[in-house]
């Protein structure tokens, strides 16, 4: 094409533009009022049916307010525990039946045969001394065990199934305990070093689906199940246990940040 017939087309072009310039301009807004009205709706239609699915399991998991150790404080709503006295937990306990040898508390609902409920838990730490190397020192953990029971023993892995963030040589790492089976499987480096001032914040998801038997723990920044123990079953009932230690040496919290009780549906794990 010579480079006058490149001119003629591109005129053409405009006038054929200009020609229909009104049509043109109807059909763009159009599709920008297309965008901006049905795009959100539709976006927002999914939110919501999203929201309402988990809305129909919410279930409001808390920490047992009247069986929480005395060297415990809890929050005004119970979904936050910690080792030390602050704004966020200004709630020490005082009642006759709470637990005198388990530094902790257990859950508020009582677990059944057919009991499968999903709950996610904030965890924070910072070491106020240093530990020796070789120690076991105790942060923080979450279990299952025997209400019965669990006042027999200073850890819930003695007597149930727990997952315990401890001290493992010179790092801080996530364990899966149980004495019965003599389980102790080192799961994951939660911090390296274990110095004054060492500190971690983190997020663990836990499964407990009794109808099976099984309690697992999510790694939240994976997303892949760390563990699974099995055959968690007792003649006595079982309930959810929670434990912060040594608060000579460690400030430590624990928070409740949602649950679902999904007792109704047939699954086996949740990843979520």
């Amino acid at each position: 094409m010579t480079p006058e017939e490149d001119i003629v087309s591109t005129r053409d072009i405009f006038i054929r533009t200009k020609q229909h310039k009104w049509p043109i301009l109807a059909f763009i807004c159009g599709v920008v009022l297309t965008l901006v009205i049905v795009v959100p709706l539709i976006v927002s239609t999914s939110s919501s049916s999203e929201k309402d699915d988990k809305t129909d399991y919410e279930c409001s998991l808390r920490f047992d307010r009247k069986s929480t150790h005395s060297l415990l404080f809890l929050s005004d709503d119970n979904t936050v525990m910690a080792n030390s006295f602050s704004e966020e937990t200004p709630n020490a306990v005082i009642h006759p039946e709470q637990l005198n040898t388990y530094k902790g508390t257990i859950g508020d609902k009582w677990l059944t045969n057919t009991s499968k409920i999903y709950f996610e838990i904030n965890f924070s730490y910072e070491f106020v001394s240093s530990l020796r190397n070789n120690s076991r020192t105790l942060v923080i953990e979450v279990g299952v065990t025997s209400r019965k029971e669990i006042d027999n023993s200073f850890y819930a892995g003695d007597i149930g199934w727990s997952f315990l963030i401890l001290n493992c040589f010179y790092y801080i790492c996530l364990t899966a305990k149980n004495m019965m089976s003599n389980t102790r499987e080192q799961l994951k480096v939660m911090s390296l070093g274990n110095t004054g001032g060492t500190a971690a914040t983190g997020r663990l998801g836990f499964f407990i689906n009794m109808n099976r038997g099984e309690f697992s723990v999510i790694d939240k920044d994976t997303l892949k199940i760390l563990y699974t123990f099995k055959k968690v079953v007792s003649v006595d009932q079982l309930r959810l246990a929670f434990g912060i230690y040594n608060p000579a040496l460690v400030e430590a919290k624990l928070e409740i940040m949602y649950s679902y009780d999904f007792t109704s549906l047939s699954i086996i794990n949740v990843i979520a």
